[in-house]
């Protein structure tokens, strides 16, 4: 399977401004910002013109996963496309008996290494498909099938590193390299910009919420899987929503990119002897130097890169 992640741009930041709504002689209704707003709100459109309105207002942009990215590099933005998709995955795979689709997202899954790949999740009564789906060509590529009488335990909440691990000090140092760097293309060097400072260079979180679902009966996995970068079958398979998620406008839209989804619905069909937790899910990338270039240059996504797209 590929893998994969995406590059997080330098944090924004954002003014407010007061706007008052007043009437005219006539009834008209006269918008009068505060003095300097209207800039201000020019130039925070052009700063955050990726980022959704509702995100823009509502939470801390630094926290925002894949924060500069251009959704349109993406084969799975095009429209109907991940419709058709999942519409192939299901007449070539799900059989007679599986024909009742219980739900069905485009999600990012995350490797024993930290990798992530953009992943088609099928959900039926029985069994959980994870399909690595071609959006260039149109066509399946591999897929796994995990039948749901075998997952033990799902967990659920924050993904999140060891305390040991270099992971989110390298992806700070990243963060503020990058940072620099675009400022000094855009020669934004000025104290309120968020090039100044060493903020940019702190540890990064991940800031996701994911889903574990394990079939291993809380054993540990033997060493010959753990530090072999080529190891198959390992018994757990970790979820978070897709980057394209924090890019849609409507509930609808998003709904097919949002982990929650699969969370919420694959609760009811798990067998009743499963333990169902809420908890961290630890990602164990004690170096994360591989993961770094991997999922910062999203190389586990089917978008365009200039001449070359895979």
């Amino acid at each position: 399977m590929d893998e994969t992640y995406f590059d997080e741009g330098p944090a924004g930041n954002f003014e407010t401004a007061t706007l008052e709504i007043t009437k005219d002689s006539d009834g008209n209704e006269l918008n009068n910002s505060a003095p300097g707003a209207i800039n201000n709100g020019k130039n925070d459109r052009e700063n955050r013109s990726n980022i959704p309105t509702q995100i823009a207002t509502s939470m801390d942009i630094s926290n925002i996963p894949f924060k500069h990215i251009d959704i349109h590099s993406f084969f799975s933005d095009r429209n109907e496309v991940v419709e058709r998709a999942m519409h192939d995955c299901q007449e070539s795979l799900i059989n007679e008996e599986e024909k009742d689709i219980a739900g069905s997202w485009l999600l990012t899954e995350i490797s024993l290494w930290d990798t992530e790949k953009e992943r088609l999740v099928l959900l039926t009564k029985k069994a959980i498909y994870t399909i690595k789906y071609d959006f260039i060509s149109l066509k399946i590529l591999e897929y796994n099938r995990i039948p749901l009488s075998q997952i033990d335990t799902m967990v659920s909440g924050e993904l999140i590193y060891p305390s040991a691990s270099l992971a989110p000090r390298l992806s700070g140092l990243a963060e503020g390299v990058s940072s620099l760097f675009h400022c000094a293309v855009r020669q934004e060097w000025s104290p309120l910009t968020s090039c100044s400072g060493l903020a940019q260079f702190e540890p990064r979180k991940r800031s996701m919420s994911g889903v574990r679902l394990m079939w291993n009966k809380g054993g540990p996995l033997p060493l010959s899987k753990k530090w072999n970068p080529f190891a198959k079958n390992i018994p757990w398979l970790t979820y978070a929503s897709h980057p394209l998620f924090w890019y849609k406008g409507s509930e609808a839209e998003k709904a097919k990119f949002d982990v929650e989804g699969l969370h919420s619905t694959i609760v009811s069909l798990l067998p009743v002897e499963s333990t169902v937790r809420t908890g961290p899910i630890i990602i164990e990338n004690y170096c994360g130097l591989g993961a770094l270039v991997h999922n910062r240059n999203g190389l586990g996504f089917f978008k365009i890169r200039g001449k070359i797209s895979f």
